[in-house]
């Protein structure tokens, strides 16, 4: 395990690390006011995009290859849409609405790979709720979600079968799935095939509990541990084979936001910057890894929402001082050569905290 020591400032860390150096990164950019959130292992990134008036309607969108978003098609008598995540065959799974109120009035829907584009099937929720969301699916096709009466709130944790929406068991809620038919819940673990719900320790401390975000298929997962008072909410990643592991200080907002197979975590700082965390080489801001080549580029903090195992990211940013903000896609210049097993680390300062 690598560490590293942050100082706490107020509501948020300053990041000095000291780690390997890594290659840098190119830069992708897929579109103004587009919001990534998945990313599979070609590369190909589902999101949402803000349209229309007002800027709150979203629809649902993909990019292939690094190009611009394409707009994913909506069921008849439907206005809005959001996806949420895409496996490796390239379905996508999120949520529709007959209104532009897609993020507090969801039903879940899933858009599958066709001739000439994408076909959508609504997916509905437990019977009873009229509001419901898929949020993850695994390369076996499981999709996960939540049903519920509130529809920012599901309460009830679903699998989107083949017969219909089934709850899941022990108030387990569809946060990630992985290929291995695991379910995340907090740091509880649940297996789709037995049913057994095995819950992971926390860490020695006084803590209210942990929030899962992201599963890997090692039954690897990241998010964050949350306190009881002051500055004490800290971004978290389970490795198997290294136990719990703090990925920086505390905050009020903080977490980590995906994870690879490798390990690898995506986090953020509210209002400062948002950083990966690699198994090996250690902490970077995202801004700190794109290559100057590549033009002046600023992460917003929040945003970086996908990492495969080639190391590709997911990340919101701008171009410029003043560019508009959108999805970005980073690859590593060197098509991840140094980031090989046996890689020899060295040391280096590399940081970034600006954030126009």
């Amino acid at each position: 395990m690598r560490s590293f020591t942050l100082a706490i400032v107020a509501a948020a860390c300053v990041v000095l690390p000291v780690h390997a150096d890594v290659p840098g990164y190119a830069v992708q950019y897929l579109g103004t006011d587009f919001n990534a959130t998945g990313l599979n292992e070609h590369g190909v990134v589902c999101g949402s995009v803000a349209v229309g008036t007002p800027v709150a309607d979203l629809l649902a969108a993909v990019s292939h290859g690094g190009q611009p978003f394409e707009l994913l098609p909506l069921p008849p008598g439907m206005q809005s849409s959001r996806a949420h995540d895409i496996n490796d065959a390239g379905v996508i799974v999120g949520s529709v609405c007959p209104t532009g109120y897609v993020t507090t009035q969801p039903i879940a829907a899933v858009w599958r790979p066709a001739a000439g584009g994408y076909e959508v099937e609504v997916l509905g929720g437990l019977p009873g709720d009229p509001y419901s969301a898929a949020y993850a699916v695994n390369d076996l096709g499981d999709i996960v979600g939540g049903s519920g009466f509130w529809g920012w709130n599901l309460s009830t944790g679903v699998l989107f079968a083949a017969g219909g929406p089934t709850p899941l068991p022990e108030g387990m809620m569809g946060v990630d799935v992985n290929d291995e038919r695991v379910v995340l819940t907090g740091s509880r673990l649940l297996d789709l095939d037995t049913g057994q719900v095995t819950e992971v320790a926390l860490p020695p401390g006084n803590w209210q509990g942990f929030i899962g975000a992201a599963l890997n298929s090692a039954n690897e997962f990241g998010g964050y541990i949350l306190g009881y008072s002051g500055c004490s909410t800290f971004p978290m990643r389970y490795r198997q084979a290294a136990g719990w592991e703090y990925l920086g200080g505390c905050a009020t907002t903080t977490s980590a936001t995906a994870i690879n197979d490798r390990g690898d975590a995506l986090l953020y700082y509210y209002s400062t910057t948002s950083g990966v965390h690699f198994v090996d080489e250690g902490y970077y801001a995202l801004g700190a890894l794109v290559d100057p080549s590549q033009g002046e580029w600023y992460v917003q903090p929040g945003g970086a929402n996908g990492i495969n195992n080639a190391r590709q990211i997911v990340a919101a940013a701008r171009q410029g001082l003043s560019g508009p903000i959108g999805a970005i896609l980073m690859t590593p210049l060197d098509g991840g050569a140094l980031f090989a097993d046996g890689f020899e680390t060295g040391d280096t300062n590399r940081w970034s905290s600006s954030v126009p």
